[in-house]
């Protein structure tokens, strides 16, 4: 058997990044930049004013006492957004609001309570020095500065820096797309009745939407039965997608047909059988040019299959740099058995407490059907022959889903 790593690193050297598109940066939230993101020019663009004050000449302001206030005429007011009609000589200022462009000749800002005013003339109570309130160009951001890195997913605040750069539009690469096919004949869609020995799919739904919220776009096959034609037929469906996920007969009985979907003509079977619960069924291969990951049938063991592998797999040809999910450390609620000689995933429920983040374990099974248990926001690995963890232990937990519960 393979253990967890050697499987994950063939599967990501079988893979390559999706060709690039460019898209209005509108429209690029949660996609992945395919170029570095670099200040064309300095933001802000021009000296302005960091204060509702009087723009001056430092200069004329050097001799400023309490006692002795230097008086400056008022030559005007100046907004954000407008441009100065006059250039500062001595003796003279100009009123400016937050934001506003400097004026040719100034060369510093005092605040306006610093100073007493009326219509024509401000008076100054001492020096002003140079620059004083004065935010220069490039001050938030400097020309040629990378802000954001080829295969860097674009936030709500990547948005904005776009925005703020001018950068209408962007290079992403494009997102995957994942064709999911469940297998066997005792499957049925939510919509309808059960007969006996039939059960509603789950694993279908949920994974389909695991793969739209990891950037894909998925392509629900429905549900093909237990012959090869019929699980063929529905494949055929899918058209041109850049992966495909079979979920059920990835193991060795009668009924489970993907070792022979991927023989002969039809593909080519690179590995099955991996050193660790939940995913130890799973298959990786070829059904033609197209890479097909075999995920178990019960809808936990699919579910854990598809973050441990599967989710990394959709990054990879996503673009992206990290493929790592995110790792925060918590508290152990309860204690763990030893892992024996295996690799063990164990789903966790995780939440934020005052005294920090708690990972209670969840008792789930190889169940036909979703319970309540398995609804996991994280997922501890150990590795094999890991001693047995006492409740209270500190452990690293991939988180999964970022909906948790405060207490």
């Amino acid at each position: 058997m393979l253990s967890v790593d050697e499987a994950g690193t063939i599967i990501q050297g079988a893979l390559q990044p999706l060709s690039t598109e460019t898209i209005s940066f509108a429209e690029a939230l949660g996609r992945v930049l395919a170029d570095d993101l670099v200040a064309d020019a300095p933001v802000p663009p021009f000296a302005q004013s960091a204060m509702d004050g009087f723009a001056l000449r430092s200069m004329d302001t050097a001799q400023a006492l309490p006692d002795s206030p230097v008086a400056l005429q008022i030559l005007g007011t100046l907004g954000a957004g407008h441009r100065a009609s006059w250039s500062l000589a001595p003796g003279t200022a100009v009123r400016i609001m937050t934001g506003a462009l400097i004026p040719p000749g100034a060369d510093a800002v005092v605040k306006r309570e610093d100073t007493e005013f009326d219509a024509t003339s401000v008076c100054l109570f001492g020096p002003v020095p140079r620059a004083a309130h004065i935010i220069p160009p490039g001050r938030d951001i400097p020309a040629g500065t990378t802000l954001l890195r080829a295969g860097e997913v674009i936030s709500t605040w990547g948005v904005g820096l776009c925005a703020s750069l001018g950068k209408t539009h962007i290079s992403v690469y494009q997102r995957p797309r994942v064709g999911l096919l469940a297998l066997g004949d005792e499957l049925v869609p939510p919509h309808l009745p059960l007969a006996p020995g039939q059960i509603r799919v789950s694993n279908l739904y949920a994974l389909t939407a695991a793969v739209t919220r990891y950037g894909g776009l998925a392509l629900n096959l429905g549900i093909a039965g237990d012959r090869l034609e019929l699980i063929e037929d529905a494949l055929q469906r899918a058209g041109e997608v850049d992966l495909l996920l079979t979920l059920g007969g990835s193991q060795r009985g009668d009924f489970d047909l993907v070792d022979d979907l991927l023989s002969g003509a039809r593909g080519h079977l690179i590995f099955r059988d991996i050193a660790a619960n939940y995913v130890r069924s799973m298959i990786f291969g070829r059904y033609g040019q197209v890479p097909l990951c075999g995920l178990p049938g019960a809808p936990i063991a699919s579910l854990v299959t598809f973050e441990v592998f599967v989710r990394a797999a959709l990054w990879k040809l996503a673009g992206r740099r990290s493929l790592a999910p995110m790792r925060l450390e918590a508290a152990l609620q309860a204690a763990l058995p030893p892992t024996g000689a295996r690799t063990h995933f164990q789903p966790v429920w995780l939440e934020t407490r005052p005294q920090g983040f708690i990972a209670t374990p969840l008792p789930v099974q190889k169940a036909a059907n979703l319970p309540p248990q398995t609804l996991a926001n994280g997922l501890i690995c150990r590795p094999p022959e890991s001693p047995a963890c006492a409740a209270g232990a500190r452990v690293w937990v991939d988180v999964i889903d970022l909906l948790m519960r405060q207490s």
